[in-house]
């Protein structure tokens, strides 16, 4: 939000400064070939903020000059990348492929809008909510233009956004865990193991899921706590199964196993001494 609002107000100040000196003249010349000339200037000095404003006014004058209003979107696009607003860097580049499918440069622009729809997704510590789409763009990118030498790229920028994803899942269940959230981290790490069985951190997870079930359970009344250790003890048999004795938490939850069959053996005698209480022995009076 910051460098979107640095970017507008960077714009405006290019706009603001068309009312004085050469750059305001031609700004609000009708001349095209002069603000086309001043444009590819600034961009070349890399002024940006001062070219775009040219460049939208280009976009207009230049409607039925193809060959240069190629150029001008191109131009437009890269422009925002540069000041990184990838935002509108992507639309322009996916406009530029809707308009200019015949282009030689088409496969660049479609690229290149996926590369800023990467840029624009962010730390893993932000929404990832998009992350999907832009990973089945890119796929689809890869599947469409198998040949392009984009397509490593393409793969690099998978890879990345899959580890975003595993990032952003794993920290979340942490952060429940760390909270003492346990019924939600549990929750949470079963679900990111489902929805992520590539997931570098999954013996963690899956450490977290019967732990966090197990700290839950035993946090609970006593009428719901069997129900809910038994569940702990499902999860640890998950973990025994995938890692065997391997795993870097093996030792605990076989200590936790034994913890969760005694607490169930315990309960189970409470319950079975409430409801089957032993027959009281009759008082013999001495005579």
């Amino acid at each position: 939000m910051a460098s979107r609002l640095k970017l507008i107000l960077g714009v405006f100040l290019a706009i603001a400064l068309a009312a004085c000196g050469e750059y305001g003249k031609i700004y609000k010349s009708k001349d095209s070939q002069a603000k086309y000339k001043l444009a590819m200037s600034l961009y070349e000095e890399k002024n940006f903020s001062k070219a775009v404003p040219l460049f939208e006014q280009l976009r207009d004058a230049y409607r039925n000059n193809l060959d240069s209003l190629e150029d001008v979107y191109i131009r437009s696009a890269y422009s925002y990348f540069y000041m990184k607003d990838y935002e509108y860097a992507s639309m322009f580049f996916k406009d530029f492929t809707d308009n200019f499918s015949r282009s030689s440069r088409m496969t660049e622009c479609a690229y290149m809008a996926l590369y800023c729809d990467v840029l624009f997704v962010g730390d893993p510590d932000l929404d990832q909510s998009k992350t999907s789409d832009v990973i089945e763009a890119l796929q689809t990118f890869i599947n469409y233009y198998p040949d392009s030498e984009y397509v490593a790229k393409c793969n690099e920028h998978i890879d990345e956004l899959r580890a975003k994803r595993h990032t952003k899942a794993f920290d979340q269940v942490m952060q429940y865990f760390r909270m003492e959230e346990f019924k939600a981290a549990s929750a949470a790490a079963v679900i990111a193991i489902k929805s992520y069985p590539d997931i570098p951190q999954k013996e963690e997870l899956e450490f977290v899921a019967y732990k966090a079930q197990f700290l839950y359970a035993m946090n609970s009344i006593e009428s719901k706590r069997i129900e809910r250790l038994e569940k702990a003890l499902a999860l640890l048999d998950d973990y025994f199964y995938v890692n065997q004795m391997l795993g870097e938490h093996a030792k605990d939850a076989k200590e936790t196993k034994l913890k969760i069959q005694k607490e169930i053996t315990k309960l189970k005698s409470i319950i079975w001494a409430t409801r089957y209480p032993a027959t009281q022995k009759p008082v013999i009076c001495a005579t």
